[in-house]
């Protein structure tokens, strides 16, 4: 068997051209070899190659080759302040992410355990099932949670300007990783990857109120043909709601007829919410009052989690303690209305 060559380029020191330091002030060459030595750093640990450097630092790729390889016959203090600036931002960029406050690892909250069982059932079982709950109730997160740790899962988001059948078609081939150009081929080609596998395969569409009739219907017939399960994520109105008043009759009807399952209702969302503020580490009482008044409004553990992250960061940058003032400072800030 062939193995597939690696696309990233290996990093060495160059040999430096025999006339490269003399063309160049000695001080000058001597920055370009720390700075090289940083570039190389940062491109090892980050699997970058010197294109990629290159565009990520603003310079064209025959100058920064003939930069990084020790042969630039132009002013080497220019480039190497083009460099220089790069690193400083990308170490200060680095500096920030660090400090900034990473939400809870995933919790299986109550209604994180009825999407999970969910999504296992349509896998397993071939299933086409829907779950159409509040904005901010968990739906994407415990989906991202279940296809980034089960094999042949996958997750496709659907916007409005992926809405259509061909628009929902290409979006499918970009997340199963299907290279296929004919239009007229796409569908078969995503059949062929959503074919059932083992103990199954499932194709999560998230943001699925977005979807026509038609895709609907398109998905209906992967789960028909090829064996996969389907599971729908979305709000109230997910594009479940045509079954109600949108499309004819017949296609309605085939499809209304193939849910095997939906999840509509929350069944502890105080609980849920309760549970995300103590993976915080949030314990005081006047805090966690105002938190359970976010989870009264739209987009409930969604709103929690940012505010906490928000007011968090100010608190750190100020080097105090989250307190009641931050939370409601964040809150307001981010323009959500009062909680009282």
């Amino acid at each position: 068997m062939i193995k597939p060559k690696s696309t990233i380029q290996a990093w060495s020191f160059p040999t430096v051209a025999s006339d490269f330091a003399q063309r160049h002030p000695a001080d000058d060459v001597e920055l370009w070899r720390k700075l090289l030595t940083r570039v190389m750093d940062a491109a090892q640990a980050n699997g970058w190659n010197k294109a990629e450097v290159a565009r990520r630092a603003g310079i064209k790729d025959g100058t920064f080759s003939q930069w990084s390889n020790g042969n630039y016959p132009g002013t080497l203090a220019n480039i190497n302040e083009q460099v220089s600036n790069w690193l400083e931002a990308l170490e200060e960029s680095a500096s920030i992410a660090a400090s900034i406050p990473v939400s809870p690892p995933f919790q299986k909250t109550n209604v994180g355990q009825d999407i999970f069982n969910v999504l296992m059932f349509t896998q397993m079982t071939a299933g086409f099932t829907a779950v159409t709950l509040p904005s901010g109730s968990g739906k994407t997160t415990t989906a991202r949670h279940f296809c980034d740790t089960r094999p042949h899962a996958w997750l496709a988001t659907i916007s409005p300007n992926t809405k259509t059948v061909h628009g929902m078609l290409v979006e499918l081939a970009a997340e199963l990783d299907i290279q296929e150009h004919n239009p007229t081929r796409l569908a078969r080609a995503i059949g062929r990857k959503l074919q059932r596998i083992g103990d199954g395969t499932l194709l999560v569409i998230d943001e699925a109120q977005n979807l026509v009739p038609d895709a609907v219907n398109q998905i209906r017939h992967f789960v028909d043909i090829y064996k996969c399960g389907v599971a729908l994520l979305g709000n109230e109105d997910t594009a479940v709601s045509f079954i109600k008043d949108k499309g004819s009759v017949a296609s309605r009807a085939q499809v209304a007829t193939r849910f095997d399952r939906r999840l509509k209702r929350e069944k502890d969302p105080v609980q849920d919410a309760a549970m995300l503020i103590r993976a915080w580490g949030i314990e005081e009482k006047d805090c966690v009052t105002f938190l359970h008044g976010i989870a009264t409004k739209p987009g409930a553990l969604r709103n929690i989690d940012r505010t906490i992250k928000a007011a968090m960061m100010a608190a750190l940058g100020n080097g105090e303690e989250l307190t009641m003032n931050y939370l409601v400072a964040s809150w307001r800030n981010r323009d959500m209305g009062d909680i009282l």
